[in-house]
């Protein structure tokens, strides 16, 4: 949108145009594209979003700066008129389409009057062609204060007018001299007769202001975005009423845009007399808002003082009020765009100025101390992190069916179950998980690492329903995919161990033979800080054969009520200087592993070194000899205070070398 900094003083004189401005313009999020000169002017180009059509306008743009500068804000001139109750030229306006209309009729005005040069001068600035006074003050207000409206010559109105949706094969003649093919999706002002326009996107041809014009209709109206857009994107006609009225017009702005039409009227040619008409549906504005002031530092991560919090508010025309520490706002009717407590929170750091946060560096380390109540929620992003997926089942289970993992004087049966299959409470989530993997596994899904939360239920003599939040995982298969930089093999019970010792802190694993599920030589009870929390382990001969399965499985079950967690985060702070890649090229016998030579360079810990992988395995017997392999070797570099030059770097890569010669007799591949 382009933007007359003279028309902007007008608005708001205590403004001054300089390069503050632009920058003030900016940072609210109003970009500026581009800045240009006239003889008498200077106009500034802004790059409006889809969500500010607030700021489609002049007005809009100093109410929008009024937030910074607190500078008094002059509305322009507006004639007064009472509203008619009764709506003579308005007959039935579909309130979904068009929630509020309005109209201004005019009787016996001059159209032959040449339009004022300030506002030609100001609509040429804007792209906007001058056509007569009538046409040319509408549009000098739809700039100016953001509503768009139109006319049409009342004389070649047939009987009142109405809104509607169009119908099928309704044909229609618009101002740009083009006829279009309507249906019932798309709204239209009609009269008695034919349509008169497209709503909300272009005018009819047959009731167009033309220079002997005496007799008008202004109308200023509502239209749901929604709609509009839909028409214009059907016929590919975006026209400045449509890009304003598909993104959101004010809609308690028709008196406004009314009175300021008439006193631009009254002020540049003659008219006889002036009513003023409208019809109004309910429409859901002015949304309450309730935040608490302590949610502005903690999303924000600083603090700002409140009398600012309020001030800003107020500039904003949010009129807060303030209860305790409970702060209450009301949504202007313009800022389609409020509808939350953060997009609040947005609006204050927009006004503020992202300057005003300073960058903040997390601590080095950070304690943890998570109650039992929110374990399940909070800790199993810690296995999605480790490759496990979150599966969920019944706690209903077919009868007989747990016999293998439970006794069944455990086991609580159901005395009215809804079908054979779900006879059962569950005394393992292992039971679902085994399900799911023998699922998956039947479908080529060989590798599989899964993980369940929920309670499981057993009959004790002292308690008959006792229930246990639990947490139980499975994995099989391949510890890696297929890759060149390690060699895969299969997971075994020191990968699930692993698993485990990295999500929990102080376990402690005791062999054990006594869970009936699991083979005897290995499994193991899990303890923390002295106290059994579960177990885990390969299952059992008896478990393979009841369930057809061929590949190793291992298993846990953890009583999520008695783990604690406890547990410190160090955070390393990121180099922000950039990365160098090198690649090495070696032959080595074949007999050595990849993972063997990833291992040995990192075992030294070379300086600046911070990745390694394998790119390239390569056989060539007629070049290098049998048993001999060309292995392709990728290092990252970087340094944590500086830019690493080619001569550090490549001191480096020689030590490197010179060590997989020494380990392993290497050779540089030329």
């Amino acid at each position: 949108m382009k933007l007359s900094t003279n028309w902007l003083k007008e608005i708001a004189p205590g403004i001054k145009i300089d390069n503050k401005l632009i920058e003030s313009l900016t940072s609210l999020g109003l970009e500026v594209s581009s800045v240009s000169k006239t003889k008498k002017d200077t106009i500034i180009d802004l790059d409006i979003t889809p969500n500010r059509p607030d700021c489609l306008s002049v007005y809009g743009v100093a109410r929008d700066l009024f937030s910074i500068y607190g500078k008094t804000i002059k509305l322009p001139k507006q004639k007064k008129i009472a509203i008619k109750k009764s709506q003579l030229p308005l007959a039935k306006i579909n309130n979904i389409i068009s929630p509020i209309y309005s109209c201004l009729t005019i009787e016996n005005i001059d159209n032959k009057v040449k339009t004022p040069q300030y506002i030609k001068r100001r609509l040429n600035d804007y792209g906007i062609a001058s056509n007569n006074i009538i046409v040319d003050v509408l549009n000098y207000v739809m700039i100016e204060i953001g509503q768009p409206m139109h006319a049409f010559d009342s004389d070649k109105v047939n009987g009142k007018l109405s809104v509607r949706f169009g119908k099928k094969n309704e044909t229609f003649h618009a101002l740009d001299g083009q006829k279009y093919l309507l249906n019932n999706n798309i709204p239209v002002v009609v009269d008695s007769n034919r349509v008169q326009a497209i709503a909300g996107v272009i005018g009819g041809e047959d009731s167009s202001v033309q220079i002997n014009t005496k007799n008008i209709i202004i109308e200023c109206a509502y239209f749901n975005p929604e709609f509009v857009r839909l028409a214009s994107k059907k016929y590919r006609l975006q026209t400045d009423a449509s890009y304003r009225f598909e993104r959101g017009v004010d809609p308690l702005m028709h008196s406004f845009a009314i009175t300021r039409v008439l006193s631009l009227l009254s002020e540049h040619t003659t008219l006889h007399k002036a009513n003023y008409f409208q019809k109004e549906n309910k429409l859901k504005i002015n949304n309450k808002i309730k935040i608490n002031i302590e949610q502005f530092e903690k999303i924000l991560g600083q603090q700002i003082p409140k009398t600012k919090i309020i001030q800003i508010l107020k500039r904003l025309n949010f009129h807060p009020a303030i209860f305790k520490n409970f702060i209450t706002v009301i949504v202007p009717s313009y800022r389609f765009d409020i509808e939350n407590e953060y997009d609040l929170i947005e609006e204050l750091a927009r006004v503020v100025g992202y300057d005003y946060f300073k960058p903040i560096t997390l601590p080095a380390t950070t304690s943890i101390d998570i109650g039992n109540n929110d374990f399940l929620e909070k800790y199993l992003s810690f296995f999605i992190v480790r490759g496990y997926h979150e599966t969920v089942s019944f706690s209903f289970l077919p009868k007989n069916s747990q016999n293998s993992f439970m006794q069944s004087s455990n086991i609580i049966t159901i005395k009215n179950p809804i079908s054979e299959d779900k006879s059962e409470l569950r005394t393992s989530l292992i039971h679902s998980l085994i399900k799911t993997y023998k699922y998956n596994f039947s479908r080529q899904i060989h590798d599989i690492k899964i993980f369940e939360t929920g309670k499981i239920y057993t009959n004790h003599k002292s308690n008959p329903m006792n229930e246990v939040n639990t947490i139980s995982g499975l994995i099989s298969g391949k510890n890696y995919d297929s890759n060149l930089k390690v060699d895969t093999k299969n997971i075994s019970f020191f990968d699930l161990k692993g698993d485990l010792s990295s999500i929990f802190p102080d376990l402690k694993f005791v062999p054990s033979s006594k869970i009936k599920t699991l083979n005897n030589s290995c499994q193991a009870l899990i303890f923390q800080n002295k106290k059994y929390i579960g177990y885990c382990g390969e299952i059992s001969n008896e478990v393979y054969r009841e369930n057809s399965i061929k590949n190793n499985v291992y298993i846990f079950e953890l009583f999520a009520d008695d783990i604690v967690m406890k547990s410190s985060i160090i955070y390393k702070k990121i180099s922000l200087f950039p990365r160098v890649k090198r690649d090495l090229t070696i032959l080595v016998d074949d007999n050595i592993a990849g993972r063997d030579i990833i291992d040995i360079i990192e075992r030294e810990s070379f300086k600046y070194m911070i990745n390694i992988k394998i790119n390239d395995i390569f056989y060539n017997t007629k070049e290098f000899g049998e048993d001999i392999k060309s292995v392709s070797i990728e290092f990252c570099f970087q340094d944590a205070n500086g830019t690493l030059t080619d001569n550090i770097v490549n001191k480096q890569m020689d030590l490197i070398f010179h060590h997989l010669a020494k380990c392993f007799k290497a050779k540089l591949r030329k």
